[in-house]
């Protein structure tokens, strides 16, 4: 695979990074056992080289040397004529492998100014789009008045969508609906409610620059971007945002509404290993992104995260966010089970996310999604990823969209 540029550049910035720390993390290692040998021994109350100046002395080294070869590197590449850097157009793989990057440490890759952090943006099935009324109206001809809008998950981009015959859902609604469907493309490791704010802001200026008047907005949303959407519709709703007026309706497929046991299983270990003074230094579930730590209970506010550390053991403590009124939600889950009777099913629920979660059951009335059951959808035999390509769910779907 030809990589471009950008991909060589913030490859190696996240390469320098992984350098550093690597090396942080056995120096504090050597630190605890130098200061606390022994399990009973009594922690010391100030912090100390423990393990000596020597050691101290490498490590240190370590990073002057790791920190002036990263300055070089980048130094280098703003030597390259912008042209050059541009010249290459993105191949399927390189799309999946940033977007999977960015599932992972994409807070990081922001924040760090690392050219692989990916920038939310729209595309149709073949190209990328401008929000601009004379770009949009040369990129798409025949835009119709009906647009719908597909999220994907974490980790994952516009491409997951697709079957092994190029077929997909938004084409099908194309052909069998006459809707103009379009692609959102995220950084899927930031906070679901910095994306949330973000693409409710999308959508105002889409609507606002589309070529013809748009009389009906549908959203899709597979797993993480079914909390986005809910996000996106909830700031959009205390601001009051116009285009919510055209939206008419909203699909989950597989959202994990009240968190995913994976995640929390993640966040339990990790804070585990927090515990204990020998293992802490390796405890790199902190590391990973925020995105990742929003499905833990599926944060969807800013207000969810700010003011409680996202790796305390903190319990459940969300906004209450109910569905918006004068909308059609509509809920997709899937299970391993083969039928409701199957204890599969109800313990593994479709690997990632279940049942419950899916269809928005919940304990507390506050936080249940009240669906209408005709709005809702189990099915049997499937994972979290079939829910993507699978034909029956592409055809219940097309048929919601009919009725």
């Amino acid at each position: 695979m030809k990589a471009s540029t950008r991909v060589l550049h913030g490859g190696s910035r996240l390469l320098f990074d992984t350098v550093e720390g690597i090396t942080n993390t056995v120096e504090h290692m050597h630190e605890t056992i130098a200061r606390r040998p022994l399990p009973w021994a009594s922690q010391p109350t100030e912090l100390s080289k423990a393990h000596g100046h020597i050691a101290s002395a490498v490590y240190a080294t370590i990073r002057g040397t790791n920190s002036t070869l990263r300055k070089g590197v980048d130094s280098a590449f703003a030597l390259l004529p912008e042209t050059f850097s541009n010249d290459h157009e993105q191949s399927d793989v390189e799309i999946r492998a940033i977007a999977a990057v960015n599932g992972a440490f994409g807070d990081h890759l922001e924040d760090s100014g690392n050219p692989l952090a990916q920038s939310m943006i729209l595309t149709t099935s073949d190209q990328q789009l401008q929000i601009d009324k004379n770009a949009l109206t040369q990129a798409i001809p025949q835009a119709s008045a009906h647009v719908v809008i597909l999220a994907h998950g974490l980790s994952m981009s516009e491409l997951g969508w697709r079957r092994k015959d190029n077929t997909d859902i938004g084409s099908c609604l194309s052909e069998e609906q006459g809707c103009t469907s379009l692609y959102l493309r995220y950084n899927s490791g930031r906070h679901i409610s910095t994306n949330g704010k973000e693409f409710a802001n999308l959508l105002a200026q889409l609507v606002e620059a589309w070529p013809v008047p748009v009389e009906s907005l549908s959203l899709i949303g597979h797993s993480m971007g079914g909390l986005l959407i809910r996000s996106a519709c909830w700031y959009a709703d205390k601001e009051q945002s116009e285009w919510l007026e055209k939206l008419t309706r909203v699909m989950c497929l597989g959202t994990p509404h009240h968190g995913s046991p994976v995640a929390k299983a993640g966040h339990a270990l990790n804070h585990a290993m927090e515990v204990i003074p020998y293992v802490k230094p390796l405890a790199i579930g902190r590391k990973r992104s925020a995105g990742i730590k929003d499905l833990r209970h599926g944060d969807l506010l800013d207000d969810d995260w700010q003011y409680d550390h996202s790796d305390s053991a903190k319990q459940d403590k969300r906004t209450p966010v109910p569905l918006l009124p004068g909308i059609d939600y509509y809920f997709i889950a899937a299970t391993l089970g083969r039928d409701e009777q199957d204890p599969r099913g109800h313990a593994l629920g479709d690997l990632l996310v279940r049942i419950g979660s899916a269809m928005g059951a919940h304990d507390d009335d506050l936080h249940r999604l009240k669906v209408k059951p005709e709005n809702c959808r189990l099915f049997h035999e499937k994972n979290h990823m079939d829910l993507l390509t699978d034909k029956h769910v592409q055809q219940q779907i097309v048929d919601w969209f009919g009725a």
